[in-house]
């Protein structure tokens, strides 16, 4: 391994009669083996020599964070008397990370597990039943349970048992975060995982009767939550818009068209696999978020080949099995909320403007523009993998073109 990496006798020296040889071969080779360029796996053989050294490491041993907090500073203040380092901070950031990296491999990287909070048991618990018994997506019980724990959270403050719990504070937190930072649409669905959560934990005798049923959030309007989305001129301009072979390019143009084409919420782009296309059938298989199961998809022509160029041109060699995955060591898959900035930085590069600027603004595109095109709104929710009709008609009422035909019907002298 070395041999392939260093070419100086001076160097290759310098490393075999470093201590700790066999483990440092063995993490070079687990990298290069993920797809690791000859280039860093260089960079990380001769960062391994001076954690080795700051951390004087003669045997592994358990290492703490700190302690590579610790040694990382000290490196960067020995960089500093050199003159050809170029970033210091950099420099910290980057002997952090090999260190971290490298003994985290060996099993000797020691951890701060955090303290268990009082009320975790309460939380498995209520994720439990949305789940198991109400059949829940994965999505929307994290959700549930991420409000609920920030409420808990800051009630840790005052007591540190449900049964203190008073309406009074659930709705002081309710205003605490509306006038902080949370928009009015998000206290009023942090209002509803709250009435789910104290519903639950009344049932188990956790808390004191009644608060669930007197939870209120604010006032949501009849038309607030209509889909908002660029029209499909824009859309078009929007995939015509992102040029280049660049692997980055390549990336976004396949996501996009994902979202545009199928209108895929960005977890489902996120969660697709290599092995869920069929590209002998055309087709392909998305994990819906919400209503959950696996549906096929036909494979449209355009967007193959678009995923097609990415895989061949642009997807680096790793053993993720992911679609899409970063493009930079370590190879991983990316994450929704990765998809979401990269969508709204296509749209802000064309000039788009939209109330919501992420995947979600697509999938609204998609929907309108298939209602316009005289889908059915069976056919639509089908394709967005909605639960019930009623989350499809909502297209129905920003379709202005349609309603005027629906007023303008002759009723044939009926009136």
């Amino acid at each position: 391994m070395l041999d392939t990496l260093l070419e100086l006798p001076f160097a290759l020296n310098r490393h075999r009669d470093a201590p700790l040889l066999e483990e440092r071969l063995a993490f070079l080779n687990y990298l290069q083996e993920r797809g690791t360029s000859r280039a860093a796996l260089r960079n990380v053989s001769g960062q391994l020599l001076h954690v080795i050294d700051l951390l004087k490491l003669e045997a592994l041993r358990d290492v703490t964070v700190d302690e590579i907090k610790q040694a990382s500073r000290r490196w960067g203040e020995r960089q500093r008397t050199n003159a050809r380092a170029r970033t210091y901070v950099r420099t910290e950031s980057y002997f952090e990370y090999v260190a971290k990296k490298w003994l985290r491999f060996a099993g000797r990287l020691e951890t701060r597990s955090k303290p268990r909070a009082w009320f975790t048991d309460h939380l498995d618990d209520f994720a439990r039943r949305m789940m198991e018994e109400q059949g829940l997506s994965p999505l929307s019980v994290r959700s549930h349970c991420w409000k609920a724990s920030t409420f808990l959270t800051w009630f840790t403050a005052r007591h540190t048992c449900l049964s203190r719990v008073r309406l009074q504070d659930v709705d002081e937190f309710l205003t605490l975060k509306g006038t902080d930072s949370w928009n009015r649409t998000s206290v009023s669905v942090a209002a509803q995982a709250l009435r789910a959560f104290f519903r639950h934990a009344e049932r188990r005798g956790w808390c004191k009767a009644g608060i669930a049923g007197a939870i209120q959030g604010p006032r949501r309007y009849v038309h607030e939550g209509l889909p908002d989305g660029p029209t499909w001129e824009e859309v078009q301009r929007l995939l015509h818009g992102i040029g280049g072979d660049s692997p980055s390019a390549l990336r976004a143009r396949a996501v996009l068209l994902l979202f545009a084409i199928y209108g895929l919420r960005s977890g489902e782009v996120s969660r697709l696999l290599l092995s869920d296309f069929d590209w002998s059938a055309e087709t392909f298989l998305v994990t819906h978020s919400k209503r959950g199961g696996r549906q096929p998809y036909p494979l449209q022509h355009e967007v193959g080949e678009a995923i097609l160029q990415y895989i061949t041109k642009a997807r680096p060699r790793t053993e993720c099995r992911h679609l899409f995955v970063t493009l930079h060591i370590p190879y991983r898959s990316v994450a929704a909320t990765s998809l979401w900035a990269m969508t709204n930085r296509q749209l802000k590069a064309v000039g788009i403007s939209c109330r919501r600027s992420g995947p979600h603004c697509l999938r609204h595109a998609c929907a309108t523009h298939l209602l316009q095109e005289g889908v059915s709104l069976k056919e639509i929710g089908d394709l967005l993998g909605h639960r019930s009709a009623m989350s499809t008609g909502i297209y129905a009422k920003v379709d202005i073109s349609m309603l005027r035909r629906v007023a303008d019907f002759d009723l044939g002298g009926l009136l």
